[in-house]
């Protein structure tokens, strides 16, 4: 069970320890001093640096939180810290009613019982209940801060802060703001404040701080009174058995909080962090009861083992080495003993790396006790937000870790594949790029193209992961998109808007989905150029040596500038691919025929031309050989098969990726030998054409 896991995790990792808190973005404090007096007609603004090195207002404080209520909603205020309304009494907004005018005295209305006049009460309540309790001199001088500059009369809350201006916005609304200094302000409609007694941040960073000892008491006390059963005709159940601990009788949740925060969510054409509930219940009875049970008794799991799995995932969430984000999906992976194994093939999904790939298959489990690695076990859970309240556990892996590192060395070994160009390209096997292959991008305009890399289809990501750590295969039919995405990049293809065709991702999924699905007797995809007798691979080389054959006849006797420009509109693969790919003997028979053309004007150009002829009218020969029944009769013409289905067109692709990929290191190689080695079959040009490819 996997919650019983994320607990376990919890437990390890110490999670529950600082249960009562939360790190909360204070923007700026209120200075005071020990009797509750004003040290700054400003605030102090907190900062920190974005992304970009500019500051941003606000600052990550541990402070206290609400055990089943993670949003400050229904009227209640945070303890410390909170916004305008709850600590000064005053919206962040213009008076529909009364009209606000700068140095209006005029705020809040505590008798209307609305929800901020609510938070006001309840903000100050709690600040007088912990002073009663504790004597701490600090709640001291926040209460004599309100009784010095908050005072009710009339019915209205009044003060003379100031440190608070009524401005007009950039859309002309009147709004609240706080002066941070001579010429800045802070707008106070969702910032939060915090104080600042004699100098000192009132937080609860300190662990030997009295009031963190308050508040976690406070803390279990409000966990066993909210945890009772709300009103109902129906009986409580006074000894479930929590679901996940195995514990009787202790305090349900009838909400399970904290709420989990980081998975992306897709929305609006941009990705936004989730804050939502793994588990939740409707509040209206006849929707959550089922079998005579209240709100949380139907799925009974304790206070304490909610907070903790939800903690587990936020604590996996936070770190790249224990969580993979893929589109609008985040997988995360851990393990108890061998957590650095488990964060290490996370990586390596996500950056596929060759060399560090390398470097941990030859050695996953060095240092590792040979107990550990036996007895080991390897957890992932993916994760998504469909929508604003909710997230979802798309897959649940729990597998020994032995077993897992075995199927990511067999993926990897699978995956691998000669690149056309000078060399692999980096990160071309990561799940990311392998799944973005088995999109249809083309079809999308350039504006449309992130939206579409982020509602990647959840499917195709689960079955590569599984397929990456469980060893299963890969639906046959998620060749379809990628051979038509291959096909539209190949005729869309010109120098002036590249479409990459070859890149390495693409060719290398299709050698893992035939490989997965292939029967004892099929033909086994290899690294590089197989030599196998398999139709439909084969058909796929000799259309590849067909269009070197086509593209060298073309800048016969063309030298310079003049040969590397030469382009044709609309060769042989634009025109015939398709057909040479689904129905192959409605189309071969003429392409040779057209050959005899081609070779006939290479052998009349220069030696550099006769000899490419001989090269590509050898290897020509020696696939055709492969296609006649009779290879001992020289006259008997090539049977090609008369159509081919989805596998068998993941075949031809694959042929026609990997003789091209084997023409230009053969080029290479004889350019590099001055023709003592290799075969003069790929254009010179062609080949840095290849080189030029790369992953968007």
């Amino acid at each position: 069970m996997f919650l019983q896991a994320l607990y376990e995790y919890a437990q390890e990792h110490r999670l529950l320890d600082d249960l009562p808190l939360r790190a909360r973005l204070i923007h700026a404090l209120i200075p005071i001093d020990y009797n509750g007096l004003l040290r700054s007609a400003y605030l102090i603004p907190l900062a920190q640096p974005n992304a970009k090195g500019k500051e941003q207002p606000g600052q990550e404080r541990l402070m206290p939180r609400f055990p089943l209520q993670e949003d400050n909603n229904g009227g209640k205020a945070y303890f410390l810290a909170d916004n305008a309304t709850a600590i000064l009494g005053r919206a962040h907004k213009e008076d529909s009613k009364n009209g606000l005018d700068a140095g209006d005295p005029i705020w809040i209305d505590p008798q209307k019982g609305r929800n901020p006049t609510k938070s006001f009460s309840h903000f100050w309540q709690q600040i007088q209940d912990a002073y009663q309790k504790t004597s701490d001199l600090r709640l001291k001088a926040l209460l004599n801060f309100k009784a010095t500059y908050l005072s009710e009369r009339e019915g209205r809350i009044h003060s003379s802060l100031p440190f608070l201006e009524i401005r007009k916005s950039k859309s002309g609304n009147k709004e609240l703001v706080a002066i941070i200094g001579d010429k800045a302000f802070l707008s106070l409609k969702t910032y939060v404040l915090g104080f600042s007694v004699d100098g000192i941040p009132l937080t609860m960073e300190d662990t030997k701080d009295p009031l963190r000892e308050y508040w976690f008491d406070e803390y279990d006390q409000m966990i066993d009174e909210d945890a009772q059963p709300i009103e109902s005709s129906l009986p409580a159940l006074t000894n479930a058995v929590c679901l996940i601990t195995g514990e009787i009788g202790k305090p349900i949740a009838r909400s399970h909080n904290p709420k989990i925060t980081g998975v992306p969510r897709f929305e609006n054409n941009s990705i936004k962090s989730s804050n939502a509930r793994l588990v939740s219940f409707n509040t209206e009875y006849p929707a959550f009861s089922s079998y005579g049970f209240i709100q949380g008794e139907n799925a009974p799991v304790s206070v304490r083992a909610a907070s903790s799995y939800a903690l587990a995932i936020n604590h996996l969430l936070k770190y790249e080495d224990t969580s993979l984000r893929i589109g609008t999906s985040v997988f995360c992976s851990w393990a108890k003993t061998l957590d650095s194994v488990a964060k290490r093939i996370s990586r390596l999904l996500l950056r596929a790396d060759p060399e560090q790939a390398l470097d941990f298959l030859k050695a996953p489990f060095a240092g590792a006790d040979d107990r550990d690695v036996r007895s080991e076990r390897l957890y992932t859970i993916a994760l998504s937000c469909p929508n604003k309240g909710r997230i979802a556990i798309d897959y649940w892996l729990d597998r020994p870790i032995a077993e897992a590192v075995d199927n990511f060395a067999t993926w990897w070994d699978q995956l691998k594949i000669i690149p056309t160009g000078k060399q692999e390209y980096m990160h071309s096997l990561s799940l990311q790029n392998l799944a973005r292959t088995t999109l249809y991008l083309s079809k999308e305009s350039s504006q449309d193209r992130r939206r579409v890399d982020y509602k990647l289809i959840k499917a195709r990501q689960i079955h590569l992961y599984r397929a990456a750590l469980e060893g299963t295969s890969l639906p046959i039919t998620m060749l379809k998109p990628i051979l038509d995405e291959f096909h539209s990049a190949l005729v869309k293809d010109k120098k002036e808007k590249p479409t990459y065709p070859y890149n390495q991702s693409r060719f290398a999924l299709i050698k893992l989905i035939l490989i997965r699905n292939r029967k004892e007797d099929d033909f086994m995809p290899e690294f590089e150029l197989a030599d196998t007798n398999d139709a439909a691979y084969n058909l796929g080389r000799l259309l590849a040596v067909l269009e070197a054959l086509q593209k060298r006849s073309r800048r016969t006797g063309k030298e310079g500038p003049e040969r590397r420009n030469d382009q044709i509109n609309a060769g042989i693969i634009e025109r015939y691919y398709g057909q040479a790919s689904t129905a192959p003997a409605l189309v071969f028979p003429y392409l040779l025929s057209l050959s005899r053309h081609h070779l006939s004007k290479l052998k009349k150009g220069s030696e550099k031309d006769k000899n490419a002829s001989r090269a590509i009218e050898l290897t020509m020969m020696a696939i055709c050989m492969k296609f006649k029944t009779k290879p001992e009769e020289p006259g008997e013409p090539p049977k090609f098969p008369r159509l081919l289905n989805l596998e068998h067109q993941g075949r031809f692709a694959l042929g026609f990726y990997q003789q091209k990929a084997y023409d230009i290191e053969q080029a290479r190689k004889y350019m590099a030998s001055q023709g003592k080695e290799g075969l003069d079959i790929a254009d010179v040009d062609e080949e840095n054409e290849a080189d030029s490819e790369s992953l968007e």
